[in-house]
């Protein structure tokens, strides 16, 4: 008759009770290592989301900031406008009142030149201001749609990182790591202490 008996722990030498006990310490060292290293990075990754949310919170409020400005440079240069027309109006009324004091008689010749060309001029001056109105307005509303666009792209940066974020699971990287060290311990150990008491005894005779 041939026999496999069973075994137990207290059938393991000193050296196989500290190679288990070591596999055992190992398996929790490793799994509490997994769980705060994916504590950290579920971490890392929400510090991340929040600054991207926070850059694009501060794109919106510049963009808000250009477009304030634009419209601050259009009431400076529509000021600007009315009292260029109340000059070129008042010169033009001295003017006139200059050469009726004199005698001299509007609208024909070298006096009807004269006005045309103020006139002119005085035009060019309007066209040329409100020229630079539009142009510096314009430039506020660029730098106002690259912040719109930079804000939206900032938006869905957060997004990804807070879903990434969502997606790490401390405790089941955990989990994982003490099932890995789990089966990496029971590999370990003789196939006898996995035997039921009787189970494996063989039994022959003639």
């Amino acid at each position: 008759m041939s026999k496999k008996a069973q075994m137990n722990f207290s059938d393991l030498s000193t050296l196989g009770r500290f190679q288990l006990g070591l596999g055992v310490a190992g398996g929790i060292t490793s799994a509490f290592g997994a769980l705060s290293a994916a504590s950290a990075e579920k971490y890392k990754t929400k510090s991340m989301a929040l600054n991207y949310e926070h850059q694009k919170n501060m794109a919106q409020f510049n963009m808000r900031m250009k477009e304030s400005q634009a419209q601050h440079i259009a009431r400076q240069y529509n000021k600007q406008m009315q009292i260029l027309s109340l000059k070129q109006g008042a010169a033009k009324g001295r003017a006139r009142a200059s050469m009726a004091a004199r005698g001299i008689k509007m609208g024909t010749g070298s006096t009807l030149d004269a006005f045309v060309s103020s006139e002119v001029l005085g035009q060019i001056d309007r066209l040329t201001m409100n020229s630079n109105k539009v142009r510096a307005m314009n430039n506020k509303r660029l730098e106002a749609t690259g912040l719109a666009i930079k804000s939206t792209v900032l938006g869905v940066s957060a997004s990804n990182a807070f879903a990434s974020a969502s997606s790490i699971s401390p405790f089941m990287n955990m989990s994982s790591s003490l099932l890995t060290s789990a089966g990496s311990v029971l590999g370990s150990l003789p196939s006898g202490m996995f035997l039921k008491q009787g189970a494996g005894e063989n039994s022959g005779g003639n």
